[in-house]
């Protein structure tokens, strides 16, 4: 019984190390960083996104997909919305969320995944993201 285990961790070992690779998965979808959602609002394109761009941004696009003018999202916009971003980009797509369970996505929810994006971004607090903080920080071997 020994002997066949090892023969089959032999084995195993073997294949593993054989120079074969799965071939590269070609159905991934392009990465991009989180902060080119936040990006997305720069109104003037300056590189910077103030509070009041990304706020401005937001209420355009929720009453876009508000065709109703309801201030509220039924579950077929929703999952409009839901398609769209998916198909637009898988890497950064977060979906909307009926959070408060009444069957409807104000635009507080709609807004929620790019608010709190930008709170954590603006490292300092100042009502605006700055390519600074847009981009990713390098670390250093001590940090």
């Amino acid at each position: 019984m020994r002997r066949s285990v090892l023969s089959l961790c032999a084995a195993l070992l073997t294949a593993g190390c054989s120079g074969r690779h799965a071939p590269p998965r070609q159905d991934l979808p392009e990465y991009r960083p989180v902060g080119s959602i936040v990006l997305a609002y720069d109104a003037n394109h300056d590189g910077t996104v103030t509070r009041a761009e990304l706020e401005q941004g937001l209420r355009a696009e929720f009453a876009k997909v508000d065709a109703r003018g309801k201030g509220c999202l039924d579950a077929d916009q929703a999952r409009a919305v839901n398609q769209e971003r998916w198909a637009k980009d898988q890497s950064t797509y977060s979906p909307l969320v009926d959070f408060k369970g009444n069957g409807c996505i104000d635009f507080g929810e709609f807004a929620a995944q790019p608010r709190s994006l930008f709170e954590q971004m603006d490292t300092n607090g100042d009502g605006k993201v700055t390519p600074e903080e847009l981009r990713p920080r390098e670390r250093r071997p001590n940090d």
